[in-house]
């Protein structure tokens, strides 16, 4: 794919919109108990505008070739798949050299509907895979600021019924699927496990929602708490639905009325997220449906926080990494 640079007038109109944004954000900016491990991030708030989309896609798309290479640990390979509409999309599979595995998982990353894929969440795949319990496939999806709803569902799910089909290829038992997802990929992986039941396909055993979005309503008390927390914040959370639905009607994973085919559940929350309400109400539904839940709830983080490594950072990962080992086994909510 050749690459795409932004002419003299959108860098100008971006590099504005940036400062903007941010000047208004660090003017009224609240100040939280964040952890000083985060640095920047805790001054950071993710811009979320036409302009910014379109930058980001441009810049974000040549990050594969960069941070997808195998290691003398991890191999990775690109796989082309076509979706549900024929549109080819790309798959990263992770696969540790050294240590075979049945299990799979299908990373779904987040980014507001609009970001692409970025190093953190590429980075994290290649942790999973290291670990040896599963091999990885990461979806590139297509994205909400260009593709109508529901495209991004649709991807996912075209990524989910690739993994069955290719079971032998991947040598991989397709009772043995764990969706995993941070932001608006907890989102996609719900609805993901929805399509299953629709369509009528193997359900997935397990999901691994990182910070997840789960209600477009929006009626939570963090949601009316945190409109300017660093990163990402309630007002940037309206702008998110009201991009990606627009007036497409849509059943968000906190207004299902049954979730009984949903399979059991790691969900983790940051402190200082408009988005932690939404995870612990999901998580006790759940959990009312007699599902085996783990929730986690994160002290001094605020959302994407696993973007700065840092020890918080680390210590969530190795969570994340022991829950996965247990995913097979019985264990008790908590």
């Amino acid at each position: 794919m050749a690459k795409q640079k932004l002419d003299s007038k959108e860098k100008k109109l971006l590099i504005k919109k940036l400062i903007d944004e941010n000047k208004d954000f660090l003017k009224g900016k609240k100040k939280y108990d964040i952890s000083d491990e985060f640095g920047i991030f805790k001054l950071y708030k993710l811009p979320f505008n036409e302009i910014t989309f379109k930058a980001s896609d441009k810049l974000l798309e040549l990050l594969p070739s960069k941070f997808l290479k195998s290691d003398e640990d991890v191999k990775i390979s690109t796989k082309s798949i076509k979706t549900v509409d024929k549109t080819k999309i790309n798959l990263y599979i992770f696969e540790n050299k050294k240590i075979a595995t049945d299990k799979v998982i299908l990373y779904i990353h987040g980014g507001g509907f609009v970001y692409r894929g970025s190093k953190n969440q590429f980075d994290l795949c290649r942790r999973f895979a290291l670990d040896g319990t599963y091999k990885v496939v990461f979806v590139d999806y297509r994205l909400a600021y260009n593709n109508e709803f529901p495209t991004c569902i649709n991807d996912s799910f075209s990524a989910y019924k690739w993994i069955i089909r290719n079971k032998k290829r991947l040598k991989i038992d397709p009772k043995k699927i764990v969706l995993c997802g941070d932001s608006a990929g907890g989102c996609l992986c719900v609805d993901v496990a929805n399509r299953a039941k629709k369509e009528k396909v193997i359900p997935p055993a397990y999901m691994m929602l990182l910070y997840p979005v789960l209600d477009k309503r929006m009626n939570t008390e963090s949601i009316k708490k945190y409109t300017n927390t660093p990163i990402w914040n309630s007002v940037l959370n309206k702008k998110m639905w009201e991009l990606y639905l627009k007036d497409v009607e849509y059943t968000s994973p906190n207004e299902l009325e049954d979730m009984t085919h949903l399979p059991n559940a790691y969900i983790e929350t940051a402190e200082f997220d408009c988005l932690h309400d939404e995870a612990v109400d999901f998580a006790s539904k759940l959990k009312k449906c007699g599902k085996n839940v783990i929730l986690n709830e994160t002290k001094h983080t605020m959302h994407g926080f696993d973007m700065k490594e840092c020890k918080i950072t680390e210590e969530a990962i190795e969570e994340r990494l022991e829950i996965l080992k247990k995913v097979f086994k019985k264990e008790k909510s908590r």
